[in-house]
């Protein structure tokens, strides 16, 4: 079956629509056609599809299906070795057109969103959170006040009361201006004034001796502050943020338990 311009036209646009990013889709065409592509990528990830040596010998003689769980997965690593800059602008130009209340957010304050897309990025090992640009708000959502919402809960069982004393004593003490070294220092400070262990080791050689340990007291920051129990790095997320913002959530959640 053959397809009209209009029709190849139209599936180019949805593959837009979803947030694909051309380089992305140009990346994952490229280990299609030719089947050495990926191999030659590894050896030179620094280098753009446009300098790989093509060769119609190397095309697959049985052709060749798509796979959008192999796109997915090109496309995060293409993401991955974006700068913020890059990644801003393509969430922003994507949002703009498809998701303008999102767009509107984005644009609002271009520091601010660039700093959130900064986290974990770089380095030998960058985040790979989302292929798509569709993707990328409900990855960062958290950060807008707009857009904020609790999605995740405590397992089964925990004392709500004393997350919301440690949540009430956390906000009252909290400090970002330091470094993440000084800032778990007072994490774990916080959590041995409230019976939680500060050392894993201690916590899992005698956990009855304790009412949970430090990773306990960051998962209840993390979910009051995020709405989630994962999320991106907390300190960082926090130093984004602000003091004001995160004391805000805080309070909020521990009211609300």
């Amino acid at each position: 079956m053959k397809l009209s311009k209009r029709d190849m036209g139209a599936n180019m646009n949805d593959y837009r629509r979803m947030g694909y990013s051309s380089d992305c889709v140009m990346e994952y065409v490229m280990t299609l056609l030719n089947s050495n592509y990926e191999e030659w990528h590894t050896q030179n990830a620094d280098k753009p599809y446009t300098d790989f040596p093509f060769s119609i010998k190397k095309m697959s003689t049985s052709g060749c299906l798509f796979d959008f769980v192999k796109l997915n997965d090109v496309s995060k690593n293409v993401l991955s070795r974006y700068t913020a800059q890059q990644v801003y602008d393509g969430a922003l130009e994507w949002a703009q057109e498809f998701d303008p209340e999102f767009g509107r957010l984005l644009g609002r304050d271009a520091d601010y969103a660039k700093a959130i897309f900064a986290i974990g990025r770089g380095g030998k090992k960058p985040r790979k959170d989302f292929a798509t640009w569709s993707e990328v708000k409900p990855y960062i959502g958290f950060f807008y006040d707009e857009l904020f919402c609790v999605t995740d809960c405590f397992p089964e069982g925990t004392d709500t009361d004393a997350v919301k004393a440690i949540l009430s004593d956390y906000a009252e003490s909290l400090q970002l201006d330091c470094d993440q070294t000084a800032w778990f220092d007072g994490v774990k400070a916080l959590a041995e004034k409230h019976g939680f262990a500060s050392d894993m080791k201690a916590y899992k050689a005698s956990p009855e001796s304790y009412k949970g340990s430090v990773a306990d007291i960051s998962s209840y920051i993390r979910l009051a502050v995020t709405g989630r129990l994962n999320s991106p790095d907390l300190f960082e997320v926090m130093k984004i943020m602000g003091r004001q913002r995160v004391c805000a959530r805080i309070n909020e959640y521990a009211g609300s338990l």
